[in-house]
């Protein structure tokens, strides 16, 4: 088939909304070419957008007990020139946020934007390792002397890095994913530090769907480790509701004439087998306090969010793990200043409907972050 031919038909189904995915090669060409223009472009320009609207900053600082360069992205809190703050005061209002698997520190620039967080508030986004510059900086670099990360440390990092940019006593956190998780265990390890934190689906161990974890370790699920286009449309159907909830509204909640970019992209973000690797050694983890199936944090502070059918961080695991139980419509927790809420037919990323999970818990997150005691 003429080239001109296979473009005409795939910009007039997009544009029509009828678009059918395409196998030929010829045709997966094509749509890597359009995919990749658009991705590149307009995705790029509204990246950057974003990120300048964010005031985040890309950083790095140097951990001298870790011995370990620690990436980051950061918005300095902006004083008034009238305010009488002391600057150098150790409670000023600092905000954390920790990315989920394969992201980098800037992919939180849309969310934190949208949050219209006041400007005295300082932002981190800690770059967690193995992943983003850690990559670029060390893996592909020097690939014979690099190790994965675990779960130790990653947090003697984390709480390392704390210390050394000075994070505030008077700060709140948020973390997805394995970002929640993260967020959950640094909370427990820096009650001085972090007073309030929100989870959406923290990846804990015990809480990540077993389903998910046995397709990992026997290699029948590519879950952030795309072998094919096939396997990044598999990765947004359980993302959303599940590859086989047949009856959500909108049953791919990315276009599928950007599979085949987002497939070729993945394979320049990381090595091959990278982030396979990097799951199945923290999955691996039995030590104390990552291996725990309760809460390890019963006096601690935070708003746990949980999509009521995700498929990667199993909901009834997390009902369990936070000691959950049902009264009336709303849940309650053993423990005392958890709040736990449930958004409902809603995967790990995607509603059914295909809007973000961000978007929907934007006003509620923004609610409980900004809600500092001192100011």
């Amino acid at each position: 088939m003429n080239i001109q031919v296979i473009i005409h038909i795939i910009m007039t189904s997009i544009a029509t909304g009828r678009y059918i995915p395409v196998c030929t090669r010829a045709q997966r060409e094509v749509e890597a070419l359009i995919g990749g223009v658009v991705l590149n472009t307009i995705g790029k320009a509204a990246h950057n957008l974003v990120l300048n609207k964010s005031g985040l900053v890309a950083k790095e600082v140097y951990l001298p007990q870790c011995g370990y360069t620690m990436y980051y992205h950061e918005r300095e809190a902006v004083f008034d020139r009238t305010d009488k703050v002391d600057r150098d005061k150790v409670d000023h209002p600092t905000i954390l946020f920790f990315h989920g698997i394969t992201q980098r520190s800037e992919d939180f620039a849309g969310f934190v934007a949208s949050l219209d967080i006041p400007p005295h508030v300082r932002i981190l986004c800690p770059e967690q390792m193995g992943h983003g510059r850690d990559i670029a900086n060390r893996l592909r670099t020097d690939p014979d002397n690099y190790s994965l990360p675990t779960h130790n440390r990653m947090l003697e990092t984390t709480s390392e890095f704390l210390d050394v940019v000075k994070c505030s006593s008077n700060t709140h956190a948020f973390g997805i994913s394995l970002g929640g998780a993260a967020c959950y265990y640094v909370q427990h390890h820096r009650p001085d530090i972090i007073k309030r934190a929100v989870l959406v689906s923290p990846a804990i161990l015990s809480c990540v769907d077993k389903g998910l974890v046995n397709g990992l370790r026997e290699g029948t699920n590519n879950f952030c480790c795309f072998e094919s286009r096939h396997d990044v449309k598999l990765l947004m159907r359980d993302l959303s509701t599940g590859r086989d909830d047949y009856n959500r509204k909108k049953w791919d909640p990315v276009p599928q004439f950007f599979l085949e970019s987002v497939y070729r992209m993945s394979k320049k973000g990381a090595p091959a087998g990278h982030f396979r690797a990097l799951l199945l050694n923290l999955l691996a983890n039995t030590d104390s306090p990552f291996s725990s199936v309760k809460d390890v944090d019963e006096d601690g502070h935070r708003l746990v969010i949980w999509p009521d059918k995700d498929r990667i961080i199993n909901y009834e695991e997390g009902k369990r793990f936070f000691e959950v139980s049902s009264s009336g419509n709303d849940f309650v927790s053993k423990s005392p200043n958890t709040e736990f809420e449930s958004v409902l037919d809603c995967g790990h990323v995607f509603h059914s409907d295909g809007r973000s999970i961000l978007d929907i818990i934007k006003p509620r997150v923004r609610d409980y972050l900004l809600h500092f005691t001192r100011s």
